[in-house]
Protein backbone atom coordinates (compact mmCIF):
# COMPACT_ATOMS: atom_id res chain seq x y z
CA UNK A 1 0.00 0.00 0.00
CA UNK A 2 1.12 3.41 -1.06
CA UNK A 3 0.24 7.18 -0.51
CA UNK A 4 -1.05 6.60 -4.09
CA UNK A 5 -3.86 3.80 -3.08
CA UNK A 6 -5.65 6.31 -0.55
CA UNK A 7 -7.87 8.42 -2.59
CA UNK A 8 -9.63 11.97 -1.87
CA UNK A 9 -12.17 14.08 -2.82
CA UNK A 10 -12.11 17.83 -1.73
CA UNK A 11 -15.46 18.18 0.20
CA UNK A 12 -15.36 21.76 1.89
CA UNK A 13 -13.38 24.21 4.13
CA UNK A 14 -11.63 23.74 7.68
CA UNK A 15 -10.50 26.54 9.43
CA UNK A 16 -7.43 25.86 10.91
CA UNK A 17 -4.88 28.24 13.27
CA UNK A 18 -1.55 28.40 14.80
CA UNK A 19 0.10 29.54 18.45
CA UNK A 20 3.07 31.72 18.37
CA UNK A 21 4.61 33.09 21.50
CA UNK A 22 1.51 32.20 23.48
CA UNK A 23 -0.57 34.40 20.50
CA UNK A 24 -3.49 32.75 18.79
CA UNK A 25 -3.67 33.92 15.13
CA UNK A 26 -6.82 33.90 13.39
CA UNK A 27 -7.97 30.57 11.44
CA UNK A 28 -8.07 30.97 8.03
CA UNK A 29 -10.29 28.06 5.85
CA UNK A 30 -8.33 25.70 3.80
CA UNK A 31 -9.61 22.84 1.46
CA UNK A 32 -9.68 19.37 3.22
CA UNK A 33 -10.36 16.16 1.45
CA UNK A 34 -12.26 13.12 2.87
CA UNK A 35 -12.44 9.22 1.05
CA UNK A 36 -14.83 8.63 -1.69
CA UNK A 37 -14.91 5.24 -1.30
CA UNK A 38 -15.81 2.30 1.27
CA UNK A 39 -12.76 0.28 0.99
CA UNK A 40 -12.34 -2.41 -1.30
CA UNK A 41 -14.68 -4.69 0.97
CA UNK A 42 -17.70 -2.75 0.07
CA UNK A 43 -19.92 -5.48 -1.04
CA UNK A 44 -18.46 -8.22 0.48
CA UNK A 45 -21.69 -10.07 1.03
CA UNK A 46 -21.71 -10.48 -3.04
CA UNK A 47 -18.85 -12.29 -3.53
CA UNK A 48 -19.65 -16.20 -4.22
CA UNK A 49 -17.20 -17.10 -1.27
CA UNK A 50 -19.24 -14.76 1.11
CA UNK A 51 -21.87 -17.84 1.52
CA UNK A 52 -19.90 -20.16 3.55
CA UNK A 53 -17.55 -17.34 4.63
CA UNK A 54 -14.53 -18.73 2.74
CA UNK A 55 -11.19 -16.96 1.51
CA UNK A 56 -9.68 -17.26 -2.32
CA UNK A 57 -5.90 -16.96 -3.30
CA UNK A 58 -4.23 -15.44 -5.59
CA UNK A 59 -0.94 -13.78 -6.68
CA UNK A 60 0.28 -13.97 -2.99
CA UNK A 61 -3.18 -12.41 -2.15
CA UNK A 62 -5.49 -14.05 0.64
CA UNK A 63 -8.78 -12.62 0.27
CA UNK A 64 -11.31 -13.79 2.79
CA UNK A 65 -14.89 -13.00 3.13
CA UNK A 66 -17.08 -13.29 6.36
CA UNK A 67 -14.52 -15.36 7.82
CA UNK A 68 -11.63 -17.87 7.15
CA UNK A 69 -13.72 -21.25 6.96
CA UNK A 70 -11.65 -23.21 3.97
CA UNK A 71 -8.57 -22.44 5.60
CA UNK A 72 -6.12 -23.85 8.29
CA UNK A 73 -4.25 -22.21 10.08
CA UNK A 74 -2.46 -24.76 11.44
CA UNK A 75 -1.70 -26.64 8.31
CA UNK A 76 1.56 -24.86 7.70
CA UNK A 77 0.38 -24.68 4.51
CA UNK A 78 2.62 -22.89 1.87
CA UNK A 79 0.32 -20.48 0.96
CA UNK A 80 -0.12 -18.91 3.94
CA UNK A 81 4.07 -18.56 4.52
CA UNK A 82 3.75 -17.34 0.85
CA UNK A 83 0.88 -14.86 1.68
CA UNK A 84 2.07 -10.72 1.40
CA UNK A 85 -1.53 -9.44 1.35
CA UNK A 86 -4.29 -10.66 3.44
CA UNK A 87 -7.62 -8.92 2.93
CA UNK A 88 -10.34 -9.66 6.20
CA UNK A 89 -13.65 -8.82 4.60
CA UNK A 90 -16.68 -8.76 7.08
CA UNK A 91 -14.75 -10.35 10.08
CA UNK A 92 -17.53 -11.79 11.53
CA UNK A 93 -16.07 -11.43 15.31
CA UNK A 94 -15.91 -8.75 17.59
CA UNK A 95 -12.56 -9.39 18.43
CA UNK A 96 -9.39 -9.40 16.62
CA UNK A 97 -6.03 -12.17 18.27
CA UNK A 98 -4.21 -10.30 16.02
CA UNK A 99 -0.79 -12.68 17.62
CA UNK A 100 -2.50 -15.95 16.96
CA UNK A 101 -3.79 -15.50 13.86
CA UNK A 102 -1.25 -13.35 12.07
CA UNK A 103 2.01 -15.53 13.04
CA UNK A 104 1.09 -17.94 10.32
CA UNK A 105 1.96 -14.82 7.45
CA UNK A 106 5.69 -14.32 8.23
CA UNK A 107 5.82 -12.74 5.03
CA UNK A 108 3.01 -10.45 5.07
CA UNK A 109 3.42 -6.88 4.02
CA UNK A 110 -0.22 -5.56 3.73
CA UNK A 111 -3.32 -6.18 5.95
CA UNK A 112 -6.40 -5.27 5.67
CA UNK A 113 -9.93 -5.73 7.40
CA UNK A 114 -12.56 -3.89 6.13
CA UNK A 115 -16.79 -3.39 6.54
CA UNK A 116 -16.69 -5.80 9.73
CA UNK A 117 -18.15 -6.01 13.59
CA UNK A 118 -14.46 -5.71 15.03
CA UNK A 119 -15.11 -3.64 17.95
CA UNK A 120 -11.48 -4.55 19.51
CA UNK A 121 -7.94 -6.11 18.95
CA UNK A 122 -7.37 -8.32 21.97
CA UNK A 123 -3.48 -8.64 21.67
CA UNK A 124 -0.81 -6.48 20.26
CA UNK A 125 0.43 -7.29 16.77
CA UNK A 126 2.97 -9.96 16.83
CA UNK A 127 6.57 -9.13 15.75
CA UNK A 128 6.00 -9.51 11.55
CA UNK A 129 9.57 -7.79 10.18
CA UNK A 130 7.85 -7.57 6.05
CA UNK A 131 4.60 -5.91 7.16
CA UNK A 132 4.27 -2.53 6.02
CA UNK A 133 0.79 -1.22 5.77
CA UNK A 134 -2.85 -2.03 8.07
CA UNK A 135 -5.58 -0.88 7.32
CA UNK A 136 -8.83 -1.40 9.75
CA UNK A 137 -11.55 0.42 7.93
CA UNK A 138 -14.99 0.45 8.39
CA UNK A 139 -15.13 -1.26 11.78
CA UNK A 140 -16.76 -0.47 15.33
CA UNK A 141 -13.08 -0.78 16.27
CA UNK A 142 -13.43 1.68 19.46
CA UNK A 143 -10.08 1.84 21.50
CA UNK A 144 -6.10 1.55 20.26
CA UNK A 145 -3.50 0.63 22.59
CA UNK A 146 -0.02 3.19 22.20
CA UNK A 147 1.73 -0.71 22.15
CA UNK A 148 -0.52 -1.94 19.44
CA UNK A 149 1.75 -1.58 16.67
CA UNK A 150 4.98 -1.55 18.65
CA UNK A 151 6.47 -4.73 17.12
CA UNK A 152 6.10 -3.85 13.66
CA UNK A 153 9.60 -2.46 12.84
CA UNK A 154 9.21 -2.07 9.25
CA UNK A 155 5.45 -0.38 9.10
CA UNK A 156 4.98 2.74 7.07
CA UNK A 157 1.16 3.21 6.35
CA UNK A 158 -1.97 2.62 9.10
CA UNK A 159 -4.83 3.48 8.14
CA UNK A 160 -8.19 3.28 10.93
CA UNK A 161 -10.40 5.60 9.38
CA UNK A 162 -14.43 5.56 9.13
CA UNK A 163 -14.09 3.42 12.65
CA UNK A 164 -15.51 4.05 16.36
CA UNK A 165 -12.44 5.81 17.62
CA UNK A 166 -13.34 8.54 20.19
CA UNK A 167 -10.44 9.01 21.96
CA UNK A 168 -7.11 7.77 22.49
CA UNK A 169 -4.53 7.64 25.50
CA UNK A 170 -1.65 8.79 23.24
CA UNK A 171 0.50 8.65 19.96
CA UNK A 172 0.63 5.19 18.77
CA UNK A 173 4.25 3.71 19.10
CA UNK A 174 5.61 3.52 15.75
CA UNK A 175 9.22 2.98 14.07
CA UNK A 176 11.24 5.54 12.86
CA UNK A 177 10.69 5.04 8.65
CA UNK A 178 6.76 5.65 9.56
CA UNK A 179 5.28 7.63 7.08
CA UNK A 180 1.50 8.22 7.76
CA UNK A 181 -1.42 7.09 9.91
CA UNK A 182 -4.85 8.21 8.68
CA UNK A 183 -7.31 9.09 11.94
CA UNK A 184 -10.68 10.51 10.10
CA UNK A 185 -14.27 9.60 9.31
CA UNK A 186 -14.07 8.60 13.35
CA UNK A 187 -16.40 10.17 16.30
CA UNK A 188 -13.58 11.70 17.95
CA UNK A 189 -14.61 13.22 21.79
CA UNK A 190 -13.12 16.35 22.19
CA UNK A 191 -13.81 16.52 25.74
CA UNK A 192 -10.79 14.21 26.01
CA UNK A 193 -7.14 15.27 26.10
CA UNK A 194 -5.92 14.97 22.46
CA UNK A 195 -3.69 17.55 22.74
CA UNK A 196 -0.94 15.08 21.72
CA UNK A 197 -1.92 15.85 18.27
CA UNK A 198 -0.82 19.25 18.13
CA UNK A 199 3.07 18.12 19.37
CA UNK A 200 5.03 18.05 16.33
CA UNK A 201 6.75 15.05 17.50
CA UNK A 202 3.56 12.71 18.51
CA UNK A 203 1.00 14.14 15.86
CA UNK A 204 3.43 14.77 13.06
CA UNK A 205 2.47 11.40 11.29
CA UNK A 206 -1.16 11.71 11.57
CA UNK A 207 -1.35 12.99 7.73
CA UNK A 208 -4.69 13.84 7.96
CA UNK A 209 -5.53 15.33 11.20
CA UNK A 210 -6.47 18.87 9.68
CA UNK A 211 -9.92 16.55 9.14
CA UNK A 212 -10.21 15.01 12.03
CA UNK A 213 -13.95 16.47 13.68
CA UNK A 214 -15.45 16.33 17.01
CA UNK A 215 -18.79 14.88 17.67
CA UNK A 216 -19.29 15.06 20.74
CA UNK A 217 -22.12 17.02 22.66
CA UNK A 218 -20.30 19.87 23.85
CA UNK A 219 -18.34 20.61 20.50
CA UNK A 220 -20.27 19.36 18.07
CA UNK A 221 -18.83 19.44 14.48
CA UNK A 222 -15.90 21.44 15.81
CA UNK A 223 -12.55 20.63 13.94
CA UNK A 224 -10.19 18.83 16.53
CA UNK A 225 -7.34 20.75 16.20
CA UNK A 226 -9.28 23.62 16.42
CA UNK A 227 -10.24 22.82 19.95
CA UNK A 228 -7.10 21.50 20.81
CA UNK A 229 -5.65 24.26 20.23
CA UNK A 230 -7.81 26.69 22.10
CA UNK A 231 -7.42 24.28 25.07
CA UNK A 232 -3.72 24.07 25.31
CA UNK A 233 -4.16 28.05 25.23
CA UNK A 234 -6.23 28.70 27.92
CA UNK A 235 -4.43 26.22 29.63
CA UNK A 236 -0.78 27.82 28.88
CA UNK A 237 -3.04 31.42 30.23
CA UNK A 238 -3.90 30.61 33.42
CA UNK A 239 -0.66 28.88 34.18
CA UNK A 240 1.35 31.98 33.26
CA UNK A 241 -1.05 33.82 35.66
CA UNK A 242 0.31 33.78 39.56
CA UNK A 243 -3.25 34.05 40.11
CA UNK A 244 -4.94 32.30 38.00
CA UNK A 245 -2.27 29.05 37.93
CA UNK A 246 -4.71 27.06 40.25
CA UNK A 247 -7.38 27.61 39.06
CA UNK A 248 -9.55 25.27 36.53
CA UNK A 249 -9.47 27.16 33.30
CA UNK A 250 -11.72 24.87 30.12
CA UNK A 251 -13.27 26.00 27.33
CA UNK A 252 -16.71 25.78 27.76
CA UNK A 253 -18.09 26.11 23.70
CA UNK A 254 -16.49 27.09 20.64
CA UNK A 255 -18.91 29.72 18.57
CA UNK A 256 -18.81 29.61 15.13
CA UNK A 257 -18.71 33.72 13.74
CA UNK A 258 -21.44 35.24 11.54
CA UNK A 259 -18.62 35.11 8.64
CA UNK A 260 -18.95 31.07 8.53
CA UNK A 261 -14.83 31.05 8.30
CA UNK A 262 -13.83 31.76 11.63
CA UNK A 263 -14.61 30.53 15.40
CA UNK A 264 -14.31 32.23 18.68
CA UNK A 265 -13.66 30.13 21.73
CA UNK A 266 -15.97 31.00 24.54
CA UNK A 267 -13.36 30.17 28.28
CA UNK A 268 -14.65 29.22 31.67
CA UNK A 269 -12.65 29.60 34.62
CA UNK A 270 -13.20 28.23 38.65
CA UNK A 271 -11.40 29.88 40.92
CA UNK A 272 -13.55 28.21 44.09
CA UNK A 273 -11.77 27.52 47.23
CA UNK A 274 -8.70 28.80 47.04
CA UNK A 275 -9.00 31.68 49.69
CA UNK A 276 -8.44 34.94 47.12
CA UNK A 277 -9.58 37.83 49.29
CA UNK A 278 -9.82 39.62 46.04
CA UNK A 279 -11.09 39.02 42.23
CA UNK A 280 -7.88 38.33 40.29
CA UNK A 281 -6.66 40.97 38.02
CA UNK A 282 -6.21 39.43 35.10
CA UNK A 283 -8.53 37.41 33.10
CA UNK A 284 -7.81 35.71 29.67
CA UNK A 285 -9.59 37.59 26.50
CA UNK A 286 -12.80 35.54 26.01
CA UNK A 287 -13.70 34.67 29.31
CA UNK A 288 -17.51 34.48 29.32
CA UNK A 289 -17.99 32.38 32.80
CA UNK A 290 -15.65 33.09 35.86
CA UNK A 291 -16.82 31.04 39.15
CA UNK A 292 -15.02 32.14 42.48
CA UNK A 293 -17.48 30.88 45.31
CA UNK A 294 -16.36 29.92 48.96
CA UNK A 295 -13.47 32.66 49.20
CA UNK A 296 -12.77 35.78 50.98
CA UNK A 297 -13.69 38.24 48.31
CA UNK A 298 -15.14 41.78 49.41
CA UNK A 299 -15.31 43.48 46.27
CA UNK A 300 -16.98 43.87 42.64
CA UNK A 301 -15.11 47.04 41.15
CA UNK A 302 -13.19 44.72 38.63
CA UNK A 303 -16.56 43.92 36.99
CA UNK A 304 -16.66 47.04 35.77
CA UNK A 305 -13.27 47.03 33.56
CA UNK A 306 -11.68 43.47 33.66
CA UNK A 307 -14.50 41.39 33.59
CA UNK A 308 -16.28 43.83 31.46
CA UNK A 309 -16.81 41.10 28.55
CA UNK A 310 -17.46 38.26 31.58
CA UNK A 311 -21.31 37.46 31.02
CA UNK A 312 -21.72 34.46 33.81
CA UNK A 313 -20.48 35.03 37.08
CA UNK A 314 -20.88 33.28 40.61
CA UNK A 315 -19.20 34.76 43.64
CA UNK A 316 -21.49 32.50 46.50
CA UNK A 317 -20.55 32.69 49.72
CA UNK A 318 -17.90 35.57 50.01
CA UNK A 319 -17.88 38.29 52.27
CA UNK A 320 -19.28 41.05 49.74
CA UNK A 321 -21.39 43.99 51.72
CA UNK A 322 -22.41 46.20 48.42
CA UNK A 323 -22.74 46.34 44.92
CA UNK A 324 -22.92 50.19 44.52
CA UNK A 325 -19.77 50.51 43.21
CA UNK A 326 -21.63 48.64 39.82
CA UNK A 327 -23.79 51.16 39.45
CA UNK A 328 -22.37 52.39 35.92
CA UNK A 329 -20.46 55.63 35.34
CA UNK A 330 -22.32 58.61 32.86
CA UNK A 331 -21.27 57.43 29.11
CA UNK A 332 -20.22 53.93 30.69
CA UNK A 333 -21.64 50.53 29.62
CA UNK A 334 -23.52 48.94 32.56
CA UNK A 335 -22.54 45.53 33.34
CA UNK A 336 -25.74 44.98 35.27
CA UNK A 337 -27.65 45.49 31.79
CA UNK A 338 -25.30 42.48 30.24
CA UNK A 339 -25.02 39.75 32.35
CA UNK A 340 -26.36 36.56 32.00
CA UNK A 341 -25.69 34.98 35.11
CA UNK A 342 -25.27 36.61 38.18
CA UNK A 343 -25.31 35.05 41.56
CA UNK A 344 -24.14 36.58 45.00
CA UNK A 345 -25.75 33.45 47.37
CA UNK A 346 -24.44 33.78 50.85
CA UNK A 347 -22.31 36.90 51.35
CA UNK A 348 -23.06 39.64 53.71
CA UNK A 349 -25.38 41.90 51.70
CA UNK A 350 -27.69 43.64 53.82
CA UNK A 351 -29.31 46.38 51.40
CA UNK A 352 -28.92 47.60 47.52
CA UNK A 353 -29.77 50.31 45.32
CA UNK A 354 -32.75 49.53 44.62
CA UNK A 355 -33.25 52.15 41.90
CA UNK A 356 -30.24 51.36 40.25
CA UNK A 357 -30.86 47.62 39.84
CA UNK A 358 -34.68 48.50 38.76
CA UNK A 359 -32.91 50.44 36.18
CA UNK A 360 -30.28 47.93 34.87
CA UNK A 361 -32.65 44.91 35.07
CA UNK A 362 -35.41 46.42 32.79
CA UNK A 363 -32.65 46.89 30.21
CA UNK A 364 -31.47 43.56 30.41
CA UNK A 365 -34.38 41.29 30.94
CA UNK A 366 -32.24 37.78 30.00
CA UNK A 367 -30.41 37.16 32.89
CA UNK A 368 -30.58 35.40 36.22
CA UNK A 369 -29.97 37.12 39.43
CA UNK A 370 -29.19 35.35 42.83
CA UNK A 371 -30.06 37.09 46.29
CA UNK A 372 -31.11 35.09 48.66
CA UNK A 373 -28.75 33.50 52.04
CA UNK A 374 -27.59 37.52 52.62
CA UNK A 375 -28.14 39.09 55.93
CA UNK A 376 -31.36 41.42 54.21
CA UNK A 377 -32.20 45.16 56.20
CA UNK A 378 -35.89 44.16 56.71
CA UNK A 379 -36.83 48.23 57.65
CA UNK A 380 -39.36 50.52 56.60
CA UNK A 381 -37.33 52.77 54.59
CA UNK A 382 -35.65 49.65 52.48
CA UNK A 383 -37.73 46.88 52.31
CA UNK A 384 -40.61 47.43 50.59
CA UNK A 385 -38.87 49.17 47.65
CA UNK A 386 -36.73 45.76 47.73
CA UNK A 387 -40.24 43.88 47.40
CA UNK A 388 -41.48 45.84 44.92
CA UNK A 389 -38.16 44.82 43.02
CA UNK A 390 -38.90 41.15 43.76
CA UNK A 391 -41.83 41.10 42.89
CA UNK A 392 -41.46 43.13 39.36
CA UNK A 393 -38.56 41.09 38.38
CA UNK A 394 -39.25 37.36 39.69
CA UNK A 395 -38.01 35.80 36.05
CA UNK A 396 -34.80 37.01 36.55
CA UNK A 397 -34.09 36.87 40.19
CA UNK A 398 -34.78 33.12 40.20
CA UNK A 399 -34.61 32.46 44.08
CA UNK A 400 -36.70 35.49 45.12
CA UNK A 401 -39.09 33.04 47.30
CA UNK A 402 -35.97 32.51 49.52
CA UNK A 403 -34.96 36.12 49.91
CA UNK A 404 -35.73 36.64 54.15
CA UNK A 405 -34.90 39.43 56.97
CA UNK A 406 -31.50 38.60 58.74
CA UNK A 407 -31.52 38.53 62.17
CA UNK A 408 -31.94 41.37 64.93
CA UNK A 409 -32.54 40.74 68.47
CA UNK A 410 -36.14 41.10 69.57
CA UNK A 411 -37.28 41.30 66.12
CA UNK A 412 -40.09 38.91 64.81
CA UNK A 413 -39.43 38.83 61.01
CA UNK A 414 -36.03 37.16 61.81
CA UNK A 415 -36.20 34.64 58.84
CA UNK A 416 -39.84 35.81 57.02
CA UNK A 417 -39.43 35.59 53.26
CA UNK A 418 -39.22 39.30 52.03
CA UNK A 419 -41.92 38.69 49.58
CA UNK A 420 -44.44 37.56 52.22
CA UNK A 421 -44.28 40.67 54.41
CA UNK A 422 -46.70 43.31 54.91
CA UNK A 423 -46.08 46.62 55.38
CA UNK A 424 -47.47 46.87 58.99
CA UNK A 425 -44.50 43.89 59.56
CA UNK A 426 -42.09 46.74 58.96
CA UNK A 427 -43.26 50.26 59.50
CA UNK A 428 -44.09 50.71 63.07
CA UNK A 429 -44.59 53.66 65.51
CA UNK A 430 -44.64 53.81 69.25
CA UNK A 431 -47.78 53.55 71.13
CA UNK A 432 -49.07 56.48 71.80
CA UNK A 433 -50.88 57.95 74.86
CA UNK A 434 -54.58 57.41 75.59
CA UNK A 435 -54.76 60.85 76.57
CA UNK A 436 -53.06 63.86 74.75
CA UNK A 437 -52.20 67.31 76.37
CA UNK A 438 -54.41 68.93 74.31
CA UNK A 439 -57.14 66.64 75.27
CA UNK A 440 -56.68 67.65 78.68
CA UNK A 441 -56.27 71.20 78.05
CA UNK A 442 -59.70 71.23 76.33
CA UNK A 443 -61.33 69.47 79.05
CA UNK A 444 -60.16 71.86 81.67
CA UNK A 445 -61.52 74.61 79.54
CA UNK A 446 -65.04 73.03 79.17
CA UNK A 447 -65.12 72.55 82.80
CA UNK A 448 -64.25 76.30 83.45
CA UNK A 449 -66.94 77.74 81.22
CA UNK A 450 -69.51 75.36 82.80
CA UNK A 451 -68.16 76.45 86.05
CA UNK A 452 -69.22 79.76 85.00
CA UNK A 453 -72.43 79.10 83.00
CA UNK A 454 -73.77 77.35 86.45
CA UNK A 455 -72.81 80.74 88.68
CA UNK A 456 -74.12 83.20 86.22
CA UNK A 457 -77.94 80.89 86.60
CA UNK A 458 -77.47 80.40 90.60
CA UNK A 459 -76.58 84.26 90.54
CA UNK A 460 -79.72 85.64 88.55
CA UNK A 461 -82.10 83.10 90.10
CA UNK A 462 -80.74 84.32 93.68
CA UNK A 463 -81.50 87.82 92.21
CA UNK A 464 -85.25 87.05 91.56
CA UNK A 465 -86.14 85.83 94.72
CA UNK A 466 -84.58 88.10 97.18
CA UNK A 467 -83.48 91.36 94.95
CA UNK A 468 -80.25 91.02 96.39
CA UNK A 469 -76.94 91.03 93.58
CA UNK A 470 -74.12 88.85 93.92
CA UNK A 471 -71.59 90.15 96.70
CA UNK A 472 -68.50 90.24 93.55
CA UNK A 473 -70.86 92.95 91.69
CA UNK A 474 -71.47 94.96 95.13
CA UNK A 475 -67.60 95.10 95.15
CA UNK A 476 -67.44 96.49 91.45
CA UNK A 477 -66.56 100.23 91.17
Amino acid sequence: MTKNMIRYHPIGVLLFGLFTNNRLFTFAAITVEIPIDHGICQNWTEAVEANAGNCSYSLHTLHCFGGMSNIDLHSNSHKLKATTELILCGWPKSNFDAPTILKHFPRLKVLRIEHSNLTHINNDFPELVHLESVNISWTKLGYTRPTLFKKLTALKFVDLRWNKLDHMEGPLILPHKFESLYLAGNPWNCTRNLKWLLNQTKGEHVTDRNLLQCTDLKYGSRPLLTVMQYKQHIKEACYNSTELRNCSCTVSYILLESDGTSFKPMYSINCSRLNFNRLPSFIPENTTRFHATDNKITSLEPLKSTYKHVRDINLDYNLIQSIDILESDRGSDDWLQTFQMFSLKGNKLTKLPVYVVDHALERNGHGDLYLSQNPWRCDCIFTLRFQDLLQKYQDIIKDSENVTCKYIEGDPNFGVKVLALKRTDVCKFPDEPKIKPWDLLNGVLGSLILLVMGKLGYDYYHYRKSGRLPWIVTKLP
